[in-house]
């Protein structure tokens, strides 16, 4: 896969900007949106809705960029693409020149635990809301809801124990904790 960097120092709107598949609903593209917010490229990153997601329901254009049919989805001006937020963060801010992934080996890390803590926060909420919100009240699992509860408090737990660490100027972690 050949992935094309785009120029993202312009302020005006590209030919072919790349596009970003993305629900207002969805805290892991909320990430992405931040994040574009965040490195100004605004100009470079079309916004587009697929329409209605379930984790029942097939939606056909987020599957040809996705084909877990999982937002968010990033599609490249040569027809590539790329899913996971985390790994359309950092392509977003490598082409950016953006600093919110630290180049030092330490702060890169603390930064990424930071965020690998939060995420996993989100797969956590996400699933527990797919249990009590979509599935049938007669087949719902009560002590694997009370497990994911559990590790979403201690979760917390460690984040208030770390919000003093916290930059000033946000990294991908503080931007996932705000989304978490």
């Amino acid at each position: 896969m050949a992935l094309l960097s785009f120029n993202t120092h312009s302020k005006h709107k590209r030919d072919t900007p790349v596009k970003l598949i993305s629900l207002n609903a969805s805290p892991f593209a909320r990430k992405v949106r931040i994040l574009i917010l965040e490195l100004g490229l605004q100009n470079s990153v079309v916004i587009q809705d697929p329409g209605a997601v379930t984790p029942a329901s097939n939606n056909e254009l987020l599957n040809k960029v996705n084909p877990l049919g999982l937002v968010p989805a990033l599609e490249l001006e040569n027809g590539e693409n790329i899913y996971d937020s985390l790994i359309i963060c950092d392509y977003l801010n490598h082409f950016a020149g953006g600093l919110l992934f630290p180049n030092d080996p330490e702060q890169r890390i603390q930064a990424l635990a930071l965020h690998s803590l939060a995420n996993s926060m989100l797969d956590l909420a996400v699933s527990l809301r797919y249990e009590t919100a979509l599935r049938p009240a007669e087949l719902r699992w009560q002590t694997w809801i009370d497990h994911q509860k559990e590790k979403i408090e201690r979760g917390l737990d460690s984040l208030e124990k770390r919000c003093p660490s916290f930059n000033s100027s946000p990294l991908i972690g503080e931007i996932s904790v705000a989304c978490s």
